[in-house]
């Protein structure tokens, strides 16, 4: 009899809980949400080609030719709520990233992971330290200017080197990976534009570069290591 109230209270938690979670879900705009875990199997299922599935989840939101906005919960990686909202509308990237970019801090938790890679940099770095390194770059990279200089250097990669490389597949009948060559595309087009370097990784014998190399590992790793730490902390935040 000493169990009853018991049994009963935790069914009507229970109860109460899925009603909420019931019409909750049919509010989001995303990936399929389940009771207590989100979209936690989903985002496992998909773990190899997490950005195709983000891609996917974000074009279902929006109309045939445009990306919108899409809410994922994950319920151990995610703060506060348990929602992770994905945008890609030119609007919203616009006041997260200039109009508003003040009140999206990174935190300390991104930074930590993120700091091998990039340190206290401007994409790793908020408040004064931020606004410091954006004023630098300010007076060497305007609108202007930047438009310029990528417009030389992308116009160049592509005629003298993406082009010549897919025209000789065409002749000799042979596949491409598209995805490497614009991965190479863009390594050079960045080093050239920030370092004044250019690695020629976009060549006809598509060459190995180890700082390319380097840097996807790292780049990667870092995303891992991401998700690990966000997972880890918001399990001992649970219990603690």
């Amino acid at each position: 009899m000493e169990t009853l109230p018991l049994l009963l209270t935790l069914t009507a938690a229970l109860s109460a809980y899925f009603l909420w979670f019931h019409f909750l879900a049919r509010t989001l705009t995303g990936p399929k949400a389940w009771p207590l875990v989100g979209s936690l199997p989903a985002l496992y299922k998909n773990r190899n080609q997490v950005h195709d599935w983000i891609a996917g989840n974000l074009r279902a939101t929006g109309g045939s030719a445009t990306y919108q906005t899409c809410i994922i919960p994950l319920p151990f990686l995610a703060h506060k709520q348990g929602f992770y909202t994905v945008t890609c509308h030119p609007k919203n990237l616009e006041h997260i990233l200039k109009t508003r970019f003040d009140n999206y801090p990174k935190g300390p938790k991104w930074q930590t992971a993120f700091h091998d890679l990039l340190g206290q940099g401007i994409f790793n770095s908020d408040g004064e330290t931020w606004l410091m390194q954006r004023k630098t770059a300010a007076l060497e990279f305007t609108t202007r200017t930047l438009k310029q200089a990528m417009a030389r250097w992308v116009n160049r990669s592509i005629k003298n080197r993406l082009w010549c490389i897919l025209d000789k597949s065409v002749k000799d009948n042979v596949y491409v990976d598209l995805q490497d060559l614009l991965l190479r595309l863009t390594f050079d087009n960045i080093c050239g534009l920030t370092f004044g370097k250019d690695p020629e990784t976009l060549s006809p014998n598509l060459p190995e570069n180890p700082f390319a190399v380097a840097f996807d590992t790292a780049t990667e790793a870092t995303m891992h290591r991401s998700v690990t730490l966000a997972c880890s902390c918001s399990i001992v935040d649970l219990w603690f």
